[in-house]
């Protein structure tokens, strides 16, 4: 992830460095300064918000790349508060010309090149400036761990109209030269790709081709605050073990991401472990019933022992973290000449809930 971000960060930067300063005549200054710094930040921003969009729509071959999609998710969270801040930036030194002037004589303002956008500048500019509220605001919902999913999802899908106003303010209000230089080659491929995603998500598409309908088969409570759940899915469903998927008992409430705590075994069988952990999972087990309909979408990520194939392994699982070694470990039943050495630490915090631990001996 860190790499991912400081490569595009050079990337970004490459692009601003080889474009010419945008007034070349004038001495360097303060105010000279702050409108180079002014491009940079708003450059940065929005191509970091681009990724953050292109992330959202869960692209597939991205997966491998970046490590999977709970890998990808991060980058896509660390991305949009790196986005956010310098959009801050970017509208806090715009607004700081009446300080400067406090402290720094400025001279005649210099003529700016006009472009073929110049008659959509004063809508840009008041896109841009809004955007940077909501996003503002977004942010700290985000970070609210109290406030509401069924709500935050909503209020998160808007993102896509947010940007794709924040791509408005940005084709229009780079400078023109700047379209045949990398920077511009930049924002253009940015906001082709953004908005593009931005369509997706707007139109309800992330995951359609993913997802799978099913019912709910068993419930089954194996503790006071863990539920396991088993759903028959239709169609052809195939996962490795170690992956997850998002699960949707309750259309109003939207999807959450499970851990699959089976192997495949080509019957269309899932199973999920859930722990209570929040209103909602602490609900489920009073409204779960067999028979209920449920969408399944996935599977995703890239949890496998095999891929450093490694001969010894030590294999560490705390309380409800143990759902993919299960899937691991029942896997490697028909074949356990394909079994590495392993050692395998079962932490929890006390023994009532260590639910695992009898079907981790078994298997």
């Amino acid at each position: 992830m860190k790499k991912a971000l400081i490569g595009l960060l050079a990337l970004i930067l490459a692009a601003w460095a080889m474009a010419p300063a945008l007034y070349p005549s004038a001495p360097t200054t303060v105010w000279t300064l702050r409108k180079e710094a002014i491009l940079l930040s708003g450059l940065a921003s929005f191509v970091m918000m681009s990724l953050v969009m292109l992330l959202a729509v869960r692209p597939r071959w991205l997966e491998r790349p970046l490590g999977g999609l709970d890998r990808m998710y991060r980058l896509h969270k660390w991305a949009g508060i790196l986005a956010i801040g310098l959009a801050l930036m970017h509208y806090l030194l715009d607004l700081s010309k009446e300080l400067l002037q406090l402290f720094f004589e400025r001279g005649a303002k210099l003529p700016r090149a006009e472009g073929m956008l110049d008659m959509f500048r004063d809508v840009a500019k008041d896109a841009g400036e809004w955007s940077v509220w909501i996003l503002g605001a977004m942010l700290v919902l985000t970070l609210w761990q109290r406030f509401p999913y069924h709500f935050w999802r909503y209020v998160h899908k808007a993102l896509a109209l947010v940007y794709l106003a924040l791509a408005l303010h940005a084709v229009v209000l780079a400078p023109a030269f700047w379209w045949q230089q990398p920077a511009g080659w930049l924002i253009g491929l940015s906001a082709l790709v953004g908005s593009s995603a931005a369509l997706i998500a707007l139109t309800g598409k992330i995951g359609r081709k993913r997802r799978y309908r099913g019912r709910i088969v068993q419930v089954e409570r194996l503790a006071d605050d863990v539920l396991e759940v088993t759903c028959q899915v239709d169609g052809r469903w195939v996962h490795r073990p170690g992956q997850f998927a998002f699960v949707t008992f309750d259309r109003l409430e939207g999807a959450h991401p499970f851990t699959l705590s089976n192997a495949d075994d080509n019957s269309g069988r899932v199973r999920f472990a859930i722990k209570a952990l929040g209103n909602y999972t602490a609900a489920l087990a009073g409204r779960l019933q067999v028979g209920q309909p449920v969408t399944v979408e996935g599977p995703y990520g890239r949890f496998d022992f095999h891929r450093d194939r490694a001969e010894q392994q030590v294999w560490v699982a705390a309380g409800i973290g143990a759902t993919p070694f299960l899937a691991w470990l029942e896997s490697l039943q028909d074949q356990p000449q394909t079994a590495p050495k392993v050692t395998l630490h079962y932490c929890v915090g006390n023994p009532q809930e260590a639910v695992f631990a009898k079907r981790l001996q078994e298997l």
